[in-house]
């Protein structure tokens, strides 16, 4: 301070051959000039109590933040799509079931991303129902292209190496990042779609790959079942198990990529279809497909059908897939009593250019 030289002070030095502290006295007597650079300035004293308050603001935004700004950015990072595909006539596709898987897998890495790849910090990844929608995405749609490789080798006795390669590349696996094979798929998907404009690819239509289609769907919705029924007979975990929201998230996923599929091979082969009860037929498929695809409760519970508040979601999906089996199987029967066309497909050299 400025006034410390004007403080009066008075030294007591000890007394001779006395082993005495050294002792300087402040007087009470302080002089007026020191006093007024001593007092305190208001206006710093309101700057400092702003400043701590401003402290203490932002240590409790930041608490606020880890415990309620992670929990909402886990609820906005669970994203569904199940929207209809439509595909662009512009594109030209040559098999549309390519535009279409393109399209879902597109959908899903441009949108949400995936949720198998995000790190553990990740607000995805404390989720369970996203990962399970993403995994019955990308069964469904290796189990689709191994049919589809296969038929084309039952009919010209070379299987597809594209269709071989995307159907391997995009089943689930946990021990590999999902996203460079899923590129990898989508580049193979690609190249089939390219061989089939340059007319060096098989091109299967008529109704015995289309049956055999509806059988692969047949089997989707009986396997969902099984597990959905079984979820509903198992009370475990509250408001519901994370085996019950993957049970209900696959299902919607696999009936999904069904009813998109379904579309695209009518957009392929309009012969398919004939009678007017095959139409109303494939209607009432597409509307259970599309009522278990859409299948969206706020929040999935599961704790039996007698408790009184919460409500058994696996059971209620469960009874929309037997009622999805039904109209596969009414579809089925009205395929069978129409005019049926016969496989076509095209007499090309089936290897890659």
């Amino acid at each position: 301070m400025s006034a410390v030289h004007k403080l009066p002070v008075e030294f007591n030095p000890p007394a001779a051959n006395r082993n005495e502290p050294v002792v300087t006295l402040l007087s009470s007597d302080l002089s007026l000039a020191y006093l007024e650079d001593a007092e305190p300035s208001p206006l710093m004293g309101k700057l400092s109590n702003f400043w701590n308050g401003i402290i203490r603001t932002t240590k409790w935004l930041a608490v606020l933040a880890l415990v309620g700004g992670y929990p909402a950015a886990v609820m906005n990072s669970h994203s569904i799509n199940a929207d209809p595909i439509t595909l662009s006539q512009a594109d030209g596709w040559a098999d549309p079931h390519t535009g279409t898987l393109l399209t879902l897998l597109s959908r899903e890495l441009s949108g949400p991303g995936w949720a198998s790849d995000r790190a553990v910090w990740h607000p995805q990844a404390r989720l369970n129902a996203l990962p399970a929608w993403q995994e019955g995405l990308t069964l469904a749609a290796s189990e689709f292209t191994r049919l589809r490789a296969e038929q084309t080798g039952t009919v010209t006795g070379i299987v597809d190496p594209d269709l071989l390669a995307a159907s391997r590349l995009l089943a689930p696996a946990t021990d590999v990042d999902a996203i460079p094979r899923l590129h990898a798929a989508a580049e193979a998907l690609q190249t089939y779609e390219g061989r089939l404009n340059r007319e060096t690819a098989t091109l299967l239509t008529g109704s015995e790959p289309f049956f055999a289609e509806l059988d692969l769907y047949t089997k989707w919705v009986s396997e969902d079942l099984a597990h959905l029924s079984n979820a509903a007979r198992t009370v475990s975990g509250w408001p519901a198990a994370e085996t019950d929201i993957a049970a209900i998230y696959r299902a919607r996923a696999k009936a999904h990529v069904a009813a998109q599929l379904i579309s695209a091979s009518i957009e392929l082969d309009p012969t398919l279809i004939v009678s007017r009860e095959a139409s109303e037929a494939r209607e009432a498929l597409q509307v259970s497909l599309h009522r278990m695809a859409t299948f969206n409760p706020l929040i999935v519970t599961s704790q039996g059908s007698t408790h009184p508040l919460l409500s058994d979601h696996p059971a209620a999906l469960a009874f929309y897939s037997q009622e999805t089996l039904r109209a596969l199987d009414t579809f089925k029967a009205s395929l069978v009593t129409q005019p049926s066309p016969a496989i076509t497909y095209a007499e090309v050299e089936t290897g890659k250019s």
